[in-house]
Parts: C-alpha cells; structure tokens; sequence
C-alpha cells in the first residue's frame, strides 16, 4: 500500500499540468454550487434578520372581531401570547387619511414593535397618540398639545347582516407620538396606521354595539404559521382579511424555506458538476494512456491489480481533496464579493451545512464516477500487451463517402483534423456533451429571458391590467377613505404642465355593493362567497366609478354589442349605468367568468352606495339600469378592468348628484415614450407630498417585471462561463493528448515535408471541430426546447389572458451564434496552448518516441 502510495503521488507530479487541470475543474465546479448556495442563503439570511428588526416578532394581526372569539383564542391551546386592544373604527383627516383608533395597551405597542418617540399615553378619550407617518401624511408637524379634528368612520354589518356605515365628528389633543422603523413603509403593501385613546366603558365614541376588538397574537411554534393561522380562521370562522399573519416577517421566512428546499435552479448547478465529471473521466484515461506501459512494468515485476487500482484511487482522492479547499476559499472569496455587488448592501456572509454539503457531496460522486471505470480497466492491463503498447488507437478505417468532400473544402489539414478528432471517439463525444451542456443552457435560459423583456407588456399582469395608460394615480386602500380623499386641482395642473405628459384622464371609485337574490348569482362566484341557506338576498362588493364623457366614450370597444353609450342619463329613480358582469377566475385561469347569471341590457339592478353630505357618510340604495354591457376584453386589457367582480360604470354628473362626491380619486395618464423615466419621477414627487396618495406606472411595473429577470441571467452567465472554462480545460488535455500521442506521426509529416505552419493549422481546425460541432448539437436540441417551452406558454397565456400567440417561435440564430463564437474562440485557445507543445519537439526527438 505504501508503494501504491508514493507511486501516486509521483505520477501527479510528473503529470503536473494534467493534475493542475483536475484541481482547477473541480474547484471551479465547487466554487460555483457553493457561491449559487451561499450568496442567495446570505441574503435570505438578512432578510429574515431585517424582517423581525422591522415588522416585530408577533404572528398574526387580526381585526375587528368580538369579545367572545377573543376569549376563545385566548384559551386556545395552539396560541401562547394575545396582546388585544379595543377596535373604535377609524379617524378620518380632512385630507381623507384614514387612521385605525384603537384603545392604549403598551403590551400590544411593544408587540407591535412601536417606539414611543415622544409624550406618553392618553388619560381619556379626548387625548390620542398618533403614528409618526400619519402625521406626516396629514401634513401635521409633531407639536404635542395641537387639536385635530376628526371624522370617525365604522364600517358594520348590522342584525339583518347588511352593510352600514357610522360617522361622527370629533376632535382629539395629540398627547403622544410612535414610530415604527423606516423601513417598515418601504414597500410594504399591507400596513395601516394607527391611533391609540383611552378607553373606558363610559367611552361616547362609537356606539358599544359597534365596538369591537383588535391585536395581535402569537402561535405556541417559534415562527409564523399559514396552516395554524387557516385552523384557527376555519375554527373560528373568520374573516381572512380580519385575520392576517405576519405578511413579511412570514416571507422573510418562507423565502428562505423555498430556497432550501428549491430545485428549479439545479441546472446551474449540475451542468458544471456535470462538465467537470466529464473532465476528470477525461484525463484520467489520458494518465491512463501514459502510464500503460509503466503500468505493465509494474505488473511484471509483481504489482498486484488490486495495489495499482488503490495507485488511481489515491489519485482520485488527493485531487478531491485539494479541489475542495481551492474551491471553498476561492468559493468563500467570491460569495464575499457576490452578496455586496448583486444586492448593493453590506450583507453578512453566511455557510450553512447545505452548503458546504451539497457541493461535496456532487463532487466525491463526480470523482468517484469518474473513477471508477479508470480503476477498472488499469486492473484488466495485461503487462506483455501494456509493455509493448505505444498507442491505444491500431484501428485503421477506410474513408467514408464524405472525406472526400471535407478534404475538397477544408484542405489536407482539416481533413486530417477532423479524422484525429474520431480516432478517440470516446473523449471526444464526452469532450462535445460537456460543451454542448453548456450551450444548452445558455441559449434556453437567455432565449427566454430576452424573449420575455421583448414581450412585457403583453405578458406581465402589472402592465396589462394599466390598459392603455402609462400611470394610474389612487389612494391607498389601507390608510385613506375613499369618501374624502380626493386628488387637488393643484395636483391636477401641476401633472398636467409636466413636459411628457400627453393626456390626463379624471374619475371617481367608491366601493358600493350590488343587492341581488342568491338564486342570480352565477355558480362560479358562488365559490368566492358565503352563502347563509338562510338568507336569500345577498350584498356583493361592487366598484361603482363615475367617468366623462370622453372616458366612457373609450370604453366603446369593449362593449359585447354595438350600441351608443354616450347618453348615460337619469331616468326617475334609475339611472343608466355599463355594467362589467365579467372577472378574472384564478382557478379557472380563465377571464369569461361572470358573477350574475344572464344578465343583458335593459334588466335593472340594485346597487347599495355611500353618500356624502356635509361629512356625514351613509348608504342608499340605487336602481341602476344596465345601457351597455361591457365583453371580457375589458378584464385585461383596460385599466380598473380587475378592480372589482362587479363593476357599475356611471356618467360622472350622474355620480356627483348621487354621492355627493365632487372631487375625483383617480388618474389615468398617458406619455410621450421617450419621457417615462423623467416624468414618473416628478409625478411621484407631486403625489408623495401628502394624503397616502399611489402611483402606479407600466416603467415601474416593467423595471420590476424585468429586474428579477436580470438577476437570473446573471446567474445563468455565471454558470456558463465557468463551465466553458472547465470545459475548456477538458478541450485542451484532449487536444495536448491527442498531439503527445502522435508525436512519431506528426514527426513523419515534417520530417516529409509539412510546414510547421500547416502543422499548426492542423491543431487549429482540430479545435475548431470540437466548437462547431458542439455548437450545433447545443443549437439543435436547445431550439428543440424552446419551441417546446413556447408551445406551453402560449396555451397558458391562451386560456388565462385570452392573448393567442403571446411567444413567436423563430429559430434563436443569434443566441446559437453567441454561444458558438464563444465555444469556437475557448476551442481556439485551448488548441493554441495545445500547439506550443510541438514548437518544443524536433523531428528526430518525435521520431524516436515510443509513447
């Protein structure tokens, strides 16, 4: 064994560049599956740790339920800690922010991961704190003392289950001042603000019947819980939306769970693993050869088979060892470097046991794959056959039909180049696959990346659900009242005179409900709702928008029949309304499903809608006279078309005179196209200034699109590179191999006249063999996939968005080019390195070699 040993290591340095070779494949093959594990855990890892800093540690926040489910979950033994507050609606500004009221409970402040950053908490219900960014929404400063008014907004449902809305004016000193983090807001879709009073049982703010309660809980397990939180919202029978688990502390987490156990992205790793198996399978045949001859001697002086297969497995193993260290610093290194430039912010480096496992693991197997046949055939080397072997390639093969022609086109040279590249076919079909991989994919991954960049627009539901405008303006649902919050004139002319701007389109959206008897309601929306056997009416949330003329008259083309529309007009107690009966399904991934049951034009229907007079808000019914009915194109492709299930479309003076309202919440805007980038910033300045006004824009919904898209090429670009480098290495040996073992051969046509020139075009199209051919077979089956791929989406994108050919299949000629001047140039430089081999050779030298 001792002998076996130091055979080895002999053989590996005397093999220093084809060990070199091995310790460079395998370490860059490790390098990069620990990198693609490492530098995304890193982030995950940060996340999770910015999530708790940010949005507390609680698990679920729920809202607006009774005393009698807050004592259930109380004692229920699947929850550990309630901190509850009492619900007293919400406080209106006169600017239309909206601000949760809830009793003072500094259990439930330090939960909810509050900072009293000034003051201290109320003495009675005249007295309030406010959240910082309420203030500021307000336009308020912090000064302590100040009286605001306030309208007080509960929305219920009374005894006989229907929606009512309470009001009632009321001012309160600010007394005290919390603060979440920053970054709490940054982003975060799901928050509301709050106000904390005192709360007594005399309190003369909301009706006790009206009174309800708020907090936040957490679960007996250490992080949040969809499927406990589903129990208890099943057992209790809650509202989902009144009982919401940690959105970004739970995603935070989830996300690092998925990667975990994610799998999409294996690809990236395996191709390199892949590759550099090949590698290593490659030139430890190629030692192989090189070694015969010493290999008979030994065997001839005594050497047992099983002493000269422990000889390569020693090998196999120092080669791993060092591969792996090289690859986990250098590894470590580039994770270093990854975290800070893909994610632009000081993230700390984290090496799970995945990580250094997964990587391991995939190269022991590719070593040991690698291997064993190597093993194996030195034990069967007979050593009268092994001593006088000098070339393991004695077959001589007749010319094919189409030599002839290679010769004819490609000359003397590049007929004997592609002839020396079959005598090994095994290397050399190994050496093409490990390129081809590569190729495959790259030009599938980034086929479909620029493909889908081409095509967002059309593709992504952020941008086809604008319709044809390029900003939607709104407020926010959370944390203002749609009754009050309107957009100014001010903010009108000041976004009108910004240069970019090609039309400006105002309209006004209230959340209102259609009345209607169950026994119309279609059997798809019946999925989406509760229904009482009891009861047979029910209250459907409703969008009922009012539009001018010129907005509704946009409206035309999607209209299911060809009439006009433009007189929209009251007719006694009914007014003329368009009707959308249709809505996305997505279980059914279709857009044709409808709430009512046939419904036309003519029927009336009764909508349920708040009125506003003088501050005070309230419902009325409505009967409403369906004039036109809008098609399902309408769902998709214009903007609002998903706002609601239902939607009730009004003539805008019709609204006003049935409201009350005046004022308009919504924009829609169009630009000039080379204006986006500049004019969406100056209209986020304008509508950022106060009132939890939003934006939204197709170049902000196409940036985030896209972006997510630029991060994954990257990857895939990271993985092609080193792969190519790998592979180039496998390219190399073959090549060196090929020309050490027809040295005498080579030798021979020199030493009959070839020129050291032609000599080294033979090595060079010998090489350019290896890319071309591995370009064409990646070219090939990789059009192959894409076809495949399109064919899939376009059915997807067919049946859910009612886009017929969302993909147009063409043969990806320039993705194929790039990868095969890259596969050609690597091939080039390999044969290059190759050829400086025989500059060093003379011919009697190559004459007289054995081997």
């Amino acid at each position: 064994m001792r002998v076996s040993f130091r055979l080895a290591i002999a053989y590996l340095k005397k093999q220093k560049g084809r060990t070199l070779s091995l310790i460079i494949s395998i370490a860059l093959a490790i390098m990069l599956v620990f990198t693609l594990n490492v530098v995304p855990e890193s982030k995950n890892k940060n996340d999770i740790k910015e999530a708790y800093k940010n949005f507390s540690d609680y698990h679920v926040e729920y809202s607006d339920i009774n005393l009698e489910i807050v004592d259930k979950l109380k004692n229920d033994k699947t929850i550990k800690v309630v901190n509850d507050v009492i619900n007293l609606g919400n406080v209106v500004s006169d600017k239309g922010v909206s601000i949760s009221l809830n009793s003072y409970s500094k259990g439930f402040i330090d939960s909810y991961g509050y900072n009293i950053i000034k003051g201290n908490e109320p003495k009675n219900e005249n007295e309030i704190v406010l959240e910082e960014k309420a203030l500021k929404e307000m336009g308020l400063n912090d000064k302590l003392g100040q009286s605001i008014d306030f309208n007080i907004i509960k929305n219920y449902m009374d005894e006989n289950n229907q929606n009512q809305i309470y009001s009632k004016n009321k001012s309160f000193k600010l007394v005290g001042i919390v603060k979440k983090p920053d970054a709490f807001y940054e982003g975060n879709l799901y928050y509301k603000v709050k106000a904390f009073t005192k709360y007594t049982e005399n309190q003369s703010i909301l009706p006790k019947e009206l009174v309800n309660h708020s907090g936040v809980l957490k679960f007996t397990t250490s992080v949040p819980s969809i499927s406990m939180a589903n129990k208890i919202i099943t057992k209790y029978k809650l509202d989902n939306n009144k009982f919401m688990i940690n959105v970004q502390l739970n995603e935070a987490i989830q996300n690092y769970d998925m990667y975990k156990g994610e799998r999409i992205k294996i690809s990236n790793k395996l191709v390199p693993m892949v590759a550099a198996t090949l590698v290593i399978y490659n030139i430890f045949n190629i030692i192989l050869i090189d070694m015969t001859k010493q290999i008979g001697m030994l065997r001839a002086i005594g050497m047992t088979k099983k002493n000269i297969r422990f000889m390569v497995c020693i090998q196999s193993f120092i080669v791993l060892l060092i591969g792996l260290a090289v690859g986990f610093l250098l590894g470590t290194l580039v994770s270093f470097i990854g975290v800070r430039s893909i994610y632009n912010e000081y993230i700390s480096v984290y090496i799970s046991k995945k990580s250094i496992i997964e990587p391991t693991s995939m190269a022991v197997v590719s070593v040991a794959i690698a291997s064993i046949f190597t093993i194996y055939k030195c034990g069967k080397i007979s050593p009268i056959e092994a001593i006088r072997s000098t070339n393991s390639s004695k077959s001589i093969k007749k010319d094919s039909f189409y030599h002839k022609l290679i010769r004819k086109i490609f000359g003397l040279t590049g007929y004997m180049a592609y002839k020396n590249i079959w005598r090994y076919k095994t290397r050399t079909i190994l050496s093409i696959l490990s390129i081809s991989m590569v190729g495959f994919l790259f030009i599938t991954n980034i086929v479909g990346f620029n493909k889908y960049d081409e095509n967002v627009d059309s593709l992504s539901p952020l941008i086809t659900a604008m319709g044809e405008s390029d900003i939607i303006l709104s407020q926010n649902s959370n944390n203002s009242n749609e009754y009050f919050n309107e957009y100014t004139e001010d903010e009108v002319s000041k976004i009108s005179k910004i240069d970019g701007v090609s039309e400006l389109t105002k309209s006004t959206n209230v959340t209102g409900y259609l009345n209607s008897n169950k026994e119309n309601i279609s059997d798809v929306y019946k999925q989406f709702i509760a229904l009482d056997s009891d009861k047979s009416n029910l209250e459907i949330g409703t969008s009922i928008k009012g539009y001018d003329k010129s907005t509704l008259k946009k409206l035309e083309k999607y209209l299911e029949d060809a009439k006009n529309i433009d007189n929209l007009k009251e007719e006694g107690d009914t007014i003329s309304a368009i009707v959308s009966n249709h809505f996305y399904s997505g279980s059914a991934v279709s857009n044709d499903a409808s709430t009512l049951k046939d419904l036309k034009i003519g029927d009336i229907i009764e909508v349920k809608i708040a009125v506003t007079n003088d501050k005070e808000v309230k419902y009325v019914n409505q009967k409403i006279k369906v004039k036109g009915l809008l098609n399902t194109d309408y769902i998709i492709n214009a903007e609002g078309g998903m706002d609601s299930n239902f939607q009730v479309i009004l003539d805008k003076n019709s609204f006003e005179h049935l409201t009350g309202k005046k004022g308009f919440n919504n924009m829609c805007i169009k630009l000039k196209k080379d204006k986006e980038e500049e004019v969406v910033s100056k209209v986020t300045e304008i509508v950022n200034e106060n009132g939890f006004k939003e934006i939204e824009s197709k170049y902000d919904n196409r940036k985030l699109s896209t972006n997510g898209n630029e991060k994954l090429k990257k990857e895939v670009l990271v993985s092609v590179v080193l792969t190519m480098v790998i592979s180039s290495i496998n390219i190399a040996c073959i090549v060196i191999t090929n020309i050490m073992i027809r040295v005498k051969e080579i030798s021979t046509l020199r030493a009959i006249g070839m020129s050291m020139k032609n000599i080294k075009k033979l090595i060079l199209k010998e090489s350019i063999i290896y890319g071309v051919l591995s370009s064409i077979i990646a070219g090939v089956f990789s059009s192959y996939d894409t076809y495949k791929q399109m064919q899939r989406a376009n059915e997807v994108f067919s049946q859910g968005m009612g886009i017929k050919q969302a993909y147009e299949f063409k043969v990806p000629v320039v993705e194929i080019l790039q990868f095969g001047v890259a596969a050609i140039l690597i091939c080039v430089i390999a044969g290059y390195l190759a050829k400086n081999r025989i500059l060093k050779l003379s011919i009697i030298e190559g004459l007289r070699n054995e081997a």
